[in-house]
């Protein structure tokens, strides 16, 4: 009998103990409910204007590998470099940390970690244009890290909250008061939140404006994981002595999200707005047009002292209130116009485009950078080559690759050897109970507590154009917060996209398996990991592992790929190099580009060359031409190496010019060694000389 379970919210009851000891008191917490499972994030209020910043840190501060950003807006194949180097590099950076909330330990997180929050925030600072320079301060870090534990030990958010708290300290709270603070998320992803700043209280995007603040240079982060039945959170100080003071030259007047110009669809939201110092913007009008043809929009409270004044409108009637919330895309690029007018202030109206695209597409401006060079290089010798270059790099890499034929075949009948398991106990992942072809199946179920359920191919390898992975499937028994998902890694297991899915359908589902070929065309070229991933949501579940619950897999076949063994990958400042082939064999070139130092692109177009032997050229030696019956000839020897083929050059003048004698006749002497031009008597004088081609 199956049972459909729910998942619930993420609520911690707590009983404290406080003992005297030393004088001190010490919070003792035992957890009376909770869940594994992530609650849905959630924003507090957008902290309000500092009154005196007069003792917080000013800056300037140097640039690092986080800070220092700056992109063309207007080409979207900079702005698509920018987004899949740059902003997708702090995905899935590890936190590292030595906090634990249950003991109200703050903690530190690792520097790899705040380095990517510090490098999210100044990714959208330099989309917005306004100057992507902002530094962490460690005096900022240390007590937004209590905060952060405050809110999540207490599964409340305030910028003020009372010492009666679990984890209360008087610093932490000083922290919460100028910081942005989440619960339900950590580190980049609770930046990303911000921009967005969904929630019926965050109407006028206070979050996003302090994030975009233009004078700020220094901030702070906190962040604590979800662990022991707590919720993860996040505080971001967002306050410098910076603030009110002179505001810096920004890219555009303005100050808006989306930003003029071109933005991957995934970060555009239901709250739009436009900010601009020293105008009064609460009669403004606004008006937006999608290629063209008028939308509706919804003017959002107006609230000034959040940052620059900003107006903030929703088109179409979106639920901003919503995380889950998408803003529409059908995956082609949208303009949109926006119009903003009545303003008070000079000038008064403001008229510009944004541009919604899919970054994973090239557009009409990508230029890959395709090598150029000999196909058959020669072994052991110096081969030049050259590629087109990129915009905005600032070095390349080359990349040598020894290629072989790669096909995968596994019916689960030998178990999960070729796979890396991440499931949870109390199941079997080789299942004998439900099969497609053979004796086994793979299968996922999600146990209570629940879990993602992935397999992990271990090898890597590298798709053809024609490249495909084929598998039988059965999603039996699962609701719709339960996904089957086929899922394809292009940086190292850093960060996953589904080629495939299928959401559960809330009762028994497939009753027998069904053949699936997914094509791998769209990472041609790419070095890419496959796993399996059987993802829960927020909802209900089926938590039995009986059979026909949950997702099976069978007959997984993967075709026309490669496995490329690395030769060398080398750094170049130019766009040219050298290949010097240890052996006679096939090999693959190709090159990618790195922009601001550190982030690289994609890697280009392959390059596939037969490396050869080289044969040195045969050495010549030419006797003195006898003339005879009005002919000439011209005997020579090989004194070594070979040729199959000669042909004699002639020209009136030692200097040249020198052309190929076509009319001339060629005889053997010995075979192998010795031969004999002929040809006629030409001008009194004329050079000879004998070639090899």
């Amino acid at each position: 009998m199956m049972n459909l379970a729910c998942l619930p919210n993420l609520v911690s009851t707590m009983q404290t103990i406080r003992l005297l000891r030393r004088g001190a008191l010490t919070a003792l917490f035992m957890l009376t409910s909770a869940s594994l499972c992530s609650a849905s994030v959630r924003l507090g209020d957008a902290p309000t204007a500092p009154k005196d910043v007069s003792g917080l840190p000013r800056g300037p501060v140097g640039k690092d590998v986080t800070t220092g950003f700056t992109v063309n807006a207007d080409g979207r194949e900079d702005v698509r470099s920018f987004y899949n180097a740059v902003y997708k590099s702090s995905d899935g950076v590890p936190m590292d940390t030595t906090s634990d909330v249950s003991t109200c330990f703050p903690g530190t997180n690792g520097t790899a970690f705040k380095q990517a929050v510090q490098r999210r925030i100044n990714w959208f600072r330099a989309m917005a244009g306004v100057p992507a320079t902002v530094a962490f301060a460690v005096t900022n870090n240390v007590p937004d890290q209590e905060a952060a534990v405050i809110m999540s030990a207490n599964d409340q958010l305030s910028h003020t909250p009372p010492s009666s708290w679990f984890c209360w300290t008087a610093s932490g709270s000083n922290a919460a008061n100028h910081s942005n603070i989440a619960i339900g998320n950590a580190g980049p992803d609770a930046i990303t939140a911000y921009i967005w700043d969904f929630g019926g209280n965050n109407d006028v995007v206070g979050h996003r404006r302090w994030l975009l603040y233009p004078q700020t240079q220094v901030m702070g982060t906190g962040d604590v994981p979800q662990q022991n039945g707590f919720n993860s959170a996040n505080a971001i100080w967002v306050f410098d002595a910076n603030y009110g003071g002179p505001r810096p030259a920004t890219r555009k007047p303005f100050v808006s999200w989306p930003p003029a110009g071109y933005i991957p669809y995934q970060l555009v939201y239901p709250q739009w707005s436009f900010g601009l110092s020293n105008v009064n913007l609460s009669g403004a009008s606004i008006t937006m047009k999608s290629n063209g043809v008028p939308m509706s929009v919804t003017k959002q409270f107006y609230q000034t002292g959040v940052g620059e004044n900003t107006i903030v409108w929703v088109p179409v009637g979106l639920d901003y209130t919503s995380e889950n919330t998408v803003f529409p895309f059908n995956g082609v690029d949208t303009v949109y116009t926006i119009a903003i007018s009545n303003l008070v202030g000079s000038p008064n109206f403001y008229v510009y485009n944004v541009t919604l695209f899919d970054p994973a597409v090239p557009g009409l401006d990508y230029f890959p950078p395709t090598i150029s060079g000999p196909s058959q290089p020669a072994v052991g010798q110096n081969n030049t080559y050259t590629f087109t270059g990129i915009s905005n790099a600032t070095s390349y890499q080359v990349r040598v690759a020894l290629p072989s034929p790669f096909n995968f075949s596994d019916g689960a009948e030998s178990g999960t050897g070729n796979f890396t398991v991440n499931t949870s106990a109390g199941y079997a992942v080789q299942d004998s109970s439900v099969q497609a072809s053979g004796s086994f199946s793979f299968h996922m179920a999600h146990p209570n507590p629940p879990t993602d359920q992935m397999l992990t191919l271990n090898q890597v390898f590298v798709p053809k154009t024609n490249g495909a992975l084929t598998i039988k499937s059965r999603l039996g028994f699962a609701a719709n917060a339960q996904t089957a998902r086929v899922q394809i890694s292009t940086d190292g297991g850093v960060g996953w996209q589904d080629i495939y899915s299928q959401v559960g359908s809330g009762g028994s589902g497939e009753a027998s398996f069904t053949n699936r070929v997914l094509s791998l065309s769209a990472f041609a070229n790419k070095t890419v990991q496959v796993r399996f991933n059987y993802t829960i949501g927020n909802g209900g579940y089926f938590p039995q592992t009986d059979p026909g619950v949950g997702w099976y897999l069978a007959d997984i076949a993967i075709n026309n790929v490669e496995v490329w063994s690395i030769v060398s990958t080398n750094s170049t400042s130019t766009t040219n190099f050298t290949f010097n082939p240890a052996q006679a064999t096939n090999y693959n070139l190709n090159v990618r580009a790195y922009i601001f130092t550190d982030f690289p692109l994609d890697w280009g177009p392959v390059k596939s060359v037969v490396a050869t032997a080289s044969v040195p050229p045969p050495v010549i030696t030419v006797s003195k031409p006898v003339v005879t019956s009005g002919q000439v000839q011209l005997d020579f020897t090989v004194a070594s190496g070979s040729s199959a083929t000669f042909k004699l050059l002639q020209a009136d003048q030692v200097s040249g010019p020198w052309t190929t004698n076509a009319s001339a006749a060629l005889t053997t002497n010995v075979p192998g060694s010795s031969f004999r031009f002929t040809t006629t008597v030409g001008p009194a004088v004329r050079f000879y000389r004998v070639q090899s081609p």
